[in-house]
C-alpha cells in the first residue's frame, strides 16, 4: 500500500482551497456535483511495479461490494470533481472508488518521477473519461489531459474550463 505524508507549501494550499472555493458555487446550484479535497482517498487497481500498465481507477460497475475497497491501493489527489461519474464508498466511508469527472494534482517538489508517473497511469487508465490537470507550483501552465490524450494546456492568468464547462478562476494566484 502506498500512503504518502509530505507537508504542503503556502502555495499548494492555496490552488488547493481556491479551487474547492471556486466549484461551491457549482456544488450550491446543482446536488448532482461532489467535491473532495486533499485527505479523499480514491482506490486504484495495481501497486507501483515494473508492469505500471497495471495501475488503473476502479470501475465501480465491477465491484459487487463495496468491502473490496478496503483492500485496495489508493491515492489521495488535491481535487477531485464527480458530477456526471458516481463514486461508491465502501461501509466506513474512508476509501471512494469510480471515475471523477475532474481530478486535479498540485506537483510539489517532494513528488518523485514516479510518483508523477504513477499518478499519470492511474488517472489516465480510466475508460478516456476523467479529465486531469496538473499544476506545477512554480508556473502558471496546466497540463490537461483527457485520458491519455493531452488536451488544452491552460494558464491560471484566465479562467480555467474543463471540458464539461465548469470554471474556475484562479487568476489571483497567477505569478
Amino acid at each position: 500500500m502506498s500512503i504518502y505524508q509530505m507537508s504542503a507549501s503556502k502555495r499548494h494550499l492555496d490552488l488547493s482551497r481556491t479551487l474547492i472555493l471556486a466549484s461551491g458555487a457549482y456544488s450550491s446550484k446543482n446536488s448532482g456535483i461532489k467535491i473532495y479535497g486533499e485527505g479523499a482517498a480514491l482506490v486504484h487497481y495495481g501497486q507501483r511495479s515494473k508492469r505500471q500498465c497495471e495501475l488503473s481507477l476502479v470501475d465501480i460497475s465491477q465491484i459487487k461490494n463495496a468491502d473490496v475497497l478496503d483492500d485496495l491501493y489508493f491515492v489521495e489527489p488535491d481535487f477531485m470533481i464527480f458530477h456526471k461519474n458516481v463514486e461508491l464508498w465502501n461501509k466506513r466511508e474512508t476509501k471512494l472508488a469510480g471515475y471523477p469527472d475532474l481530478v486535479v494534482e498540485i506537483w510539489s517538489d517532494s513528488n518523485t518521477q514516479l510518483d508523477r508517473e504513477e499518478k499519470f497511469l492511474i488517472y489516465s487508465n480510466s475508460g478516456g473519461n476523467t479529465e486531469h490537470w496538473y499544476i506545477e507550483q512554480d508556473e502558471n501552465e496546466i497540463n490537461c489531459y483527457v485520458g491519455e490524450k493531452q488536451i488544452t494546456q491552460q494558464n491560471l492568468k484566465d479562467v480555467l474550463r474543463t471540458q464539461n464547462g465548469l470554471e474556475f478562476d484562479l487568476r489571483n494566484l497567477a505569478l
